[in-house]
């Protein structure tokens, strides 16, 4: 975190900037800039500061937030459990609200939160809960500052990956989680990055480091320390963290640099964080104008062609287009395979483990007919949901690895497309556009719906006082576990099935939302290139006034982790 100051002269500066970029962003249509112009002025608007908590899911995020409150707060566990984002602030008396996405909030007892924000019970956030906000009076040293504990990134659970994404405009101080293994992924360098453009507090927080004896954590310090400086000659503190017993000492020093210091300061720490948004902000709109500057001093009739030579001509684009409707036909059409060959393994041993189970326990149910087909149904219900659902969880990295894959492969598509524009926009004109946004967010689905179907098509079991156990308990026994065997194959076909529509219908979304942004860059840049020479003392106009304001605010570019 920088000790330099990083403020506006005042409060009304930073109206004055929000203010200027929303009416050129306006007038100009602009709009990629709004989420990021909305984000601004709600942080303006804010008395609290937000100290968000993120990083990739099993980092460690929710583990280091309860050890710093003292106390099991939030959800922890081997898989991803945070499906919705949690606030934690002082109150004084303990509560929590649940926020809804229709708007509407309901209060809850403190002990129920697991029932909004753990995916278990709230799996795919089928609740559609926006946030949880939680209050404690025994926050009281942090008074106007908010925890946020967000889900994990990188996990298979897309939705999770998806809020906290969306999330990201609104930090404050971003403290990201890594852990030891590994202590530092593309993806973790590539958060940072994104972090840079809403805020100059960024601190890592190296979690778990009680796996490491004291030289391998040094060496993965200076490790981690090294690949940051790779990115950034502004320094990014790191703060080795563990939860467990005998590292009270690191956890002071994480507390008394930075927490304590951020805490007794929160004016001046919003006051630097708003003057670095609205500075990157200004920045970003100067970037779209003076595209739209370049183009309109050229002749008119060099227009159509300096299009071309930034968006590639018709093919080009068409090209790109097809590249993401190629990358989908190809997963979906082989996901069913795919998921064929996951599941074939487990065929057998479930068989014999349910065949072995009703062989030890029919006896016990062979008083008559009915008594047994009843007792048989409820059983094989039962145990085939479990089982189902047991293997669509323990098989759900598989399934949803075509998903993964498509977010991968489209998101480098258009990465390339944005790579080139931007080569092209700085080869053409000198002006550079920002090239990178954030992966395309993918739902992942809820639980698959296991069915069992009558045993018998016919109502035998009414004669059960007709036919006697003693006489035909044996067939019934070789009938049910034929019915083992036929439920066990529909089931995995069935699952198969499920898990092909729904990764097929992500991938298709997927697809689209990339088709959207491709169409929706297009646009915006089409829309620049085309501005006229009767614009341009309006756009100079424009850039001036964007000039004074960022002026304003004094940002060193090496403290730009975006760029």
């Amino acid at each position: 975190m920088s000790e330099d100051s990083i403020t506006p002269r005042d409060r009304e500066a930073a109206r004055r900037a929000l203010e200027a970029v929303g009416e050129i962003c306006e007038r100009r249509g602009i709009a990629a800039l709004r989420p990021f112009l909305t984000s601004c002025r709600n942080f303006e608007e804010e008395e609290v500061l937000n100290i968000a908590v993120l990083g990739r899911f099993k980092a460690g995020k929710s583990t280091f937030l309860n050890c710093l409150f003292g106390r099991p707060l939030l959800p922890v566990g081997a898989v991803p459990v945070t499906t919705a984002v949690t606030e934690i602030q002082y109150g004084r008396r303990k509560r929590a609200e649940v926020h809804f996405s229709d708007g509407h909030t309901e209060e809850i007892p403190l002990e129920r939160i697991e029932d909004f924000i753990a995916e278990r019970r709230n799996p795919g956030n089928f609740k559609n809960v926006r946030a949880v906000r939680i209050e404690l009076p025994s926050l009281e040293r942090f008074r106007r500052v908010r925890f946020v504990d967000t889900p994990g990134l990188e996990s298979v659970l897309k939705h999770n990956t998806e809020a906290a994404l969306d999330w990201l405009p609104n930090v404050g101080l971003a403290l990201v989680a890594v852990g030891v293994d590994p202590p530092l992924s593309r993806h973790d360098i590539e958060l940072i990055r994104q972090l840079g453009r809403y805020t100059s507090d960024i601190a890592l927080i190296l979690t778990k480091v009680d796996l490491l004896d004291a030289g391998e954590l040094l060496h993965v310090q200076d490790f981690i320390r090294q690949q940051l400086a790779r990115f950034w000659s502004g320094a990014i503190p790191v703060f080795p963290y563990s939860s467990k017993p005998g590292f009270e000492e690191i956890r002071a020093l994480l507390d008394s640099n930075l927490l304590s210091r951020v805490s007794s300061n929160v004016e001046q720490h919003r006051t630097d964080i708003l003057g670095h948004k609205i500075a990157s902000l200004l920045s970003e709109c100067a970037d779209y104008l003076n595209l739209a500057l370049k183009s309109a001093e050229i002749a008119e009739s060099q227009r159509a062609a300096l299009q071309e030579k930034l968006l590639g001509d018709s093919r080009s684009l068409e090209d790109t287009r097809l590249a993401l409707r190629l990358i989908a036909r190809h997963l979906t059409g082989n996901a069913r395979s795919t998921f064929k060959k996951v599941l074939a393994d487990d065929e057998l041993p479930l068989r014999r483990r349910l065949l072995d189970t009703l062989d030890r326990d029919f006896p016990s149910w062979a008083a008559s007919l009915s008594s047994a087909t009843k007792r048989f149904e409820e059983w094989l219900r039962s145990q085939i949901g479990r089982d189902m659902s047991e293997l669509s969880s323990e098989h759900r990295d598989e399934f949803l690895e075509p998903v993964r894959e498509a977010g991968r492969r489209m998101s480098q598509s258009l990465q390339d497309f944005r790579n080139r524009l931007s080569e092209r926009t700085l080869e053409t004109l000198g002006v550079a556009l920002r090239t990178t946004e954030m992966e395309p967010a993918i739902r992942e689905p809820h639980a698959p719906d296991v069915r069992v179907p009558y045993i018998f098509d016919h109502h035998w079991e009414l004669l059960s006082f007709l036919l006697p156990m003693s006489i035909i308990g044996r067939w019934v026994e070789r009938h049910f576990e034929r019915t083992v065997q036929d439920v066990v194959y529909m089931n995995l076909s069935r699952l198969t099935t499920q898990w092909e529509e729904i990764v097929s219908a992500a991938i298709l979304s997927l697809e689209r939302e990339a088709r959207e942004r491709l169409d929706a860059l297009v646009g915006t840049v089409e829309k620049l290139v085309n501005s006229t020479s009767d614009e341009v003392p309006q756009l100079r106009e424009d850039l001036r006034r964007l000039h004074e304001l960022r002026a304003e605010f004094s940002v060193p570019e090496d403290q730009h982790p975006h760029r």
